[in-house]
């Protein structure tokens, strides 16, 4: 396990976690921030932290909390949220899908040092969440 990559989907005992197009490559970039003696245990946390969710193990609001809002439907009477994937200094934001069932999304990962959910990152998901849940594409 010392040498595991964070692999693009996870099957789990309740969920299968597939990461968008560029999201590995997104937390490779974030990773870049971590002391280069940490990144391997670093990796292998956040490995653990994924296959949790996957085995639909408990996750707390600490470790696993609600970040921002998806886009709304016409539909939609309520707006749904997006969560974090929460590991100090990184966070891979994610949404639980409505199409695919039993499935999260991870949209992408960042490097924060800062407070506040950025804009940025909320289009990103926005985007992957539209493409994968309302136009059809696949990760």
């Amino acid at each position: 396990m010392a040498d595991k990559k964070i692999q693009n989907n996870f099957e789990g005992e309740k969920f299968k976690v597939i990461h968008c197009k560029g999201a590995v490559e997104s937390y490779e970039e974030s990773l870049r921030h971590v002391d280069s003696q940490k990144r391997k245990s670093f990796t292998r946390s956040m490995i653990v932290q994924i296959q949790r969710l996957a085995d639909r193990q408990r996750m707390s609001k600490e470790n696993f909390p609600q970040e921002g809002v998806l886009p709304k439907q016409k539909e939609q009477s309520k707006t749904k949220k997006f969560n974090a994937l929460k590991r100090i200094p990184i966070r891979g934001y994610c949404w639980l899908s409505d199409v695919h069932p039993n499935t999260y999304f991870i949209s992408h990962y960042v490097y924060k040092d800062y407070g506040k959910l950025k804009d940025k990152d909320t289009a990103i998901v926005g985007k992957n969440w539209t493409r994968i849940e309302v136009n059809g594409d696949e990760c």
